[in-house]
Protein backbone atom coordinates (compact mmCIF):
# COMPACT_ATOMS: atom_id res chain seq x y z
CA UNK A 1 0.00 0.00 0.00
CA UNK A 2 1.40 3.25 -0.87
CA UNK A 3 1.93 5.93 1.84
CA UNK A 4 1.41 9.90 0.76
CA UNK A 5 2.70 12.04 2.77
CA UNK A 6 2.35 15.72 2.61
CA UNK A 7 5.40 17.24 4.58
CA UNK A 8 7.43 20.40 4.89
CA UNK A 9 11.45 20.35 5.71
CA UNK A 10 12.15 23.36 7.05
CA UNK A 11 15.54 24.71 8.13
CA UNK A 12 15.19 28.08 10.44
CA UNK A 13 17.83 31.47 10.68
CA UNK A 14 17.35 31.81 14.47
CA UNK A 15 19.20 34.96 14.32
CA UNK A 16 15.94 35.89 12.48
CA UNK A 17 12.91 34.43 14.14
CA UNK A 18 9.78 36.46 13.53
CA UNK A 19 10.74 36.74 9.47
CA UNK A 20 11.39 33.36 9.27
CA UNK A 21 8.47 31.87 11.19
CA UNK A 22 6.52 34.58 9.05
CA UNK A 23 7.26 32.94 5.75
CA UNK A 24 6.84 29.39 7.26
CA UNK A 25 2.91 30.43 8.54
CA UNK A 26 3.17 32.25 4.70
CA UNK A 27 3.85 28.73 3.10
CA UNK A 28 1.46 26.71 5.33
CA UNK A 29 -1.64 28.67 4.56
CA UNK A 30 -0.48 28.67 1.22
CA UNK A 31 -0.81 24.95 0.96
CA UNK A 32 -3.85 24.81 2.90
CA UNK A 33 -6.21 27.57 1.13
CA UNK A 34 -9.45 25.93 2.64
CA UNK A 35 -8.17 25.87 6.13
CA UNK A 36 -6.46 29.30 6.33
CA UNK A 37 -8.53 31.18 8.40
CA UNK A 38 -8.82 27.85 10.70
CA UNK A 39 -4.65 27.78 11.06
CA UNK A 40 -4.45 31.67 11.58
CA UNK A 41 -7.40 31.36 14.28
CA UNK A 42 -5.46 28.22 16.01
CA UNK A 43 -2.09 30.82 16.16
CA UNK A 44 -3.25 33.40 17.10
CA UNK A 45 -5.10 31.13 20.37
CA UNK A 46 -1.37 29.65 20.87
CA UNK A 47 0.41 33.21 20.66
CA UNK A 48 -1.79 34.66 22.81
CA UNK A 49 -2.38 32.42 25.31
CA UNK A 50 1.81 32.14 25.14
CA UNK A 51 2.09 35.99 25.59
CA UNK A 52 -0.71 35.82 28.43
CA UNK A 53 1.21 33.56 30.32
CA UNK A 54 4.54 36.11 30.10
CA UNK A 55 2.32 38.78 31.29
CA UNK A 56 0.88 37.08 34.34
CA UNK A 57 3.94 35.89 35.32
CA UNK A 58 5.91 40.06 35.13
CA UNK A 59 2.55 41.10 36.83
CA UNK A 60 3.67 38.57 39.52
CA UNK A 61 6.91 40.04 39.66
CA UNK A 62 8.53 36.61 38.59
CA UNK A 63 11.45 36.11 35.93
CA UNK A 64 9.80 34.71 32.46
CA UNK A 65 10.67 30.89 32.28
CA UNK A 66 13.28 31.18 29.52
CA UNK A 67 13.92 27.62 29.72
CA UNK A 68 14.41 27.97 25.51
CA UNK A 69 12.47 24.93 24.55
CA UNK A 70 10.52 27.01 21.81
CA UNK A 71 7.30 25.50 22.91
CA UNK A 72 3.94 27.83 22.74
CA UNK A 73 1.44 26.57 25.46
Amino acid sequence: MAKIKSTLDIQLDLTRPVEELTEVISAVIASQPVRRKDILMGLDMAVGNALAEIQSQEEKGQKVNDDSSGKVS
